[in-house]
């Protein structure tokens, strides 16, 4: 009788054996894995750290307030060139090692082909520890420094032209506010007054031109649309003049805080242009001056707006003076006010006409912008703005009165506004 056979049953010895085997090598290389995610996450972690501890390092050393050095400020003139002295920083699993170099600009290797030396720093910051395997690690950060004013940290937000880089209404600056922004990167402005109820001036939003001027438009300012100026959005080209006129009239020399917040009520007066440039129509400019009639108002600012025409062809550039002309108020049609006769009059019933202007004299050369006595051809290819004046009085009857002076703003004395002015009529001399 044939034996019958049952199939193995279990595992042997030795298939155990190579399964633990198996399993060993293969928790090995998860204990290494492990360990080297550990590692790179702590240096990580550390380098992190290091990159933070130079970040404020290099903070630290741009946070000054002042240039020159001054009793308890930090000055750009106390960060001192050379090796600095190592600096130990406990950090959360390390211990770092902060080293910092200056070098001025003046001692760089090309310093002599670029003539004098910019006001400049290099500081570079080097961090160093070692990780856990006592293996050293380093991060380095370097930076430059300029020894600039921080109050002028806000021109970082200029472009070269000096105009604001966010631009009022998303339009060119010297744009009166108040003009209406007819879409299609037009404003239609009616400037202010009764000279100016019937006219509206299109100006380009981009450049700040005047490109079309309308008559007999009879709606107001709010309800100009494109419709209403669209026969004559493109009939001309000009560039825009305007400004405020305040007063300062009490019977005593005025000083730089009455130019600054003149207090005294305002003239009768208009505004003329004396183009000494070519290359204008017929007429060549056109000035809208929103005055007080009655000398019993209440206004203390004048607001003035000019337009100067160009001829079709001709590069929109002119040269000239501006000027107050006195007017006489509706009490008194035949007696407008008077301005002083010259530099040494000291009347008081005479006015004196002094300009707001950054130039501490005459011979100074300045852009139109800062509103010299006499506007440059050469840089008179852009509209402006802000071209202001104050009005006082001639003198006491004894001593003659003299323009209000002032010195460049100084915020950390609490002065934020030059309201320097000069002489502009009668001329000084």
């Amino acid at each position: 009788m044939r034996r019958q056979r049952h199939p193995a049953r279990g595992i042997s010895l030795i298939e155990a054996v190579v399964a633990l085997a198996v399993m060993a090598f293969g928790m090995l290389a998860y204990v290494g894995l492990q360990s080297t995610l550990r590692f790179n996450s702590d240096v990580a972690k550390q380098r992190s750290e290091a990159v933070r501890i130079a970040q404020q390092a290099i903070e630290d050393w741009r946070a000054y307030s002042v240039i020159e050095t001054a009793a308890e400020r930090k000055a750009y003139d106390d960060i001192p060139a050379g090796n600095l002295d190592p600096v130990v920083v406990v950090g959360e699993n390390a211990e770092f090692t902060l080293q910092r170099t200056v070098v001025n600009a003046a001692t760089t290797d090309n310093a002599l082909l670029r003539g004098a030396a910019p006001r400049m720093k290099t500081l570079a910051v080097d961090v160093s520890w070692q990780d856990r395997n006592g293996q050293p690690q380093s991060v380095r950060l370097s930076t430059t420094l300029t020894g600039s004013p921080p109050e002028l940290a806000g021109t970082l937000a200029l472009p070269g032209n000096g105009s604001a880089q966010r631009l009022p209404q998303g339009r060119h600056p010297a744009i009166p506010v108040l003009a209406k922004d007819l879409g299609g990167g037009l404003s239609g402005y009616k400037p202010a007054g009764a000279e100016g109820a019937t006219k509206v001036f299109v100006f380009d939003n981009a450049t700040g031109m005047i490109v079309g001027v309308c008559n007999a438009i009879l709606v107001d300012q709010e309800q100009l649309t494109s419709e209403t100026v669209d026969a004559c959005k493109n009939n001309t080209r000009g560039l825009p003049l305007s400004g405020f006129v305040r007063f300062a009239t009490d019977p005593v020399q005025p000083t730089a805080a009455d130019a600054q917040n003149p207090p005294s009520t305002a003239l009768n007066l208009d505004v003329v242009l004396s183009l000494t440039s070519v290359g204008h129509p017929v007429p060549a400019y056109d000035c809208f001056v929103d005055a007080p009639a009655s000398e019993l108002t209440t206004r203390t600012v004048v607001p003035y707006f000019c337009a100067i025409f160009f001829r079709a062809g001709v590069i929109p550039r002119w040269s000239g003076t501006s000027r107050l002309s006195p007017r006489a108020f509706l009490e008194h049609p035949d007696e407008p006010w008077l301005r002083a006769a010259n530099a040494a009059d000291a009347r008081l019933t005479r006015y004196r006409i002094c300009r707001y202007t950054p130039a501490a004299n005459d011979a100074q050369v300045i852009p139109n912008q800062w509103h010299p006595k006499n506007y440059s051809n050469v840089d008179a290819s852009q509209p402006l703005s802000n071209q202001n004046f104050l009005v006082i009085r001639a003198g006491d009857g004894t001593v003659p009165f003299i323009c209000p002076t002032d010195v460049p703003a100084n915020p950390d004395a609490g002065d934020f506004v030059n309201s320097n002015t000069l002489t502009h009529q009668p001329p000084p001399g």
